[in-house]
């Protein structure tokens, strides 16, 4: 009988309101990987205007911002969960800025997930095809901060994607 060997599993997001950090925790929480967060050197205005002002101007300009030395690399991981807000219908330029500092996390699996408030659905998981294309990118998790099944819809993405399997009732 062959043992199945389990990826070593990281997951990676960059979160503004904690919305996206609380979806990290919560696949965390049901795959044992370890979590590591994104910061920007700069941090992003706190007023609304101000904020989606500067997004759109970095997306326009594809500025990627420093980054605080605290998140880990993912040399060693086989399977890396990226994680980010959607903003402005795609990557906020935190996350996008630490895949590129780590070649696109090319060889890896990487699996997209984001949080969002209804607004502008975008293409997050293209942006992280873009930003990844020596990587495997999988299908992409979507969550709202109130999304009534959370658990359930997390473990059938986790599940769909072959990181958790599903038991025999």
């Amino acid at each position: 009988m062959k043992e199945l060997i389990q990826p070593k599993i990281l997951i990676v997001c960059y979160s503004y309101s904690g919305n996206t950090l609380a979806l990290a925790r919560a696949i965390r929480q049901r795959t044992g990987g370890g979590l590591t967060r994104v910061f920007p050197t700069q941090p992003y205005p706190t007023r609304f205007p101000e904020l989606l002002a500067q997004v759109r101007r970095e997306l326009k300009s594809r500025h990627y911002p420093r980054l605080l030395p605290l998140c880990e690399a993912p040399d060693g991981y086989d399977l890396i969960f990226a994680g980010t807000p959607n903003w402005c219908g795609t990557v906020a330029p935190p996350l996008a800025a630490y895949l590129r500092q780590h070649g696109g996390l090319a060889g890896k699996t990487v699996l997209p997930f984001y949080s969002h408030c209804g607004g502008e659905a975008g293409d997050v998981a293209g942006g992280i095809r873009a930003l990844c294309p020596r990587a495997q990118v999988g299908p992409a998790f979507a969550a709202t901060p109130d999304e009534p099944n959370l658990a359930a819809a997390l473990d059938a993405w986790l599940t769909a994607c072959g990181v958790l399997h599903a038991t025999a009732v």
